[in-house]
């Protein structure tokens, strides 16, 4: 008896388009300050942003030493 009746078919609804994103160009003088932020940042982290792991995993943070500046020091 499964052939005699037949479960209508499900309608399918397209769902709405999204609505396009809206991008706000920032000034040259927001632009300006957030390169010089993110300048700033990079030149803050130098030699102690680096990680320093060992199998154990991370150990004490480095300790700043002078680096040598001639060859053979």
């Amino acid at each position: 008896m499964g052939g005699l009746f037949r479960a209508p078919k499900p309608v399918i609804v397209a769902p709405p388009p999204a609505p396009a994103p809206v991008t706000v160009a920032p000034t040259p003088v927001q632009a300006q300050q957030a390169a010089q932020v993110e300048s700033q940042a990079r030149s803050r982290r130098g030699l102690e942003g680096t990680i320093a792991t060992s199998d154990r995993g991370v150990l004490a943070p480095l300790p700043a030493v002078a680096r040598k500046s001639l060859l053979g020091e």
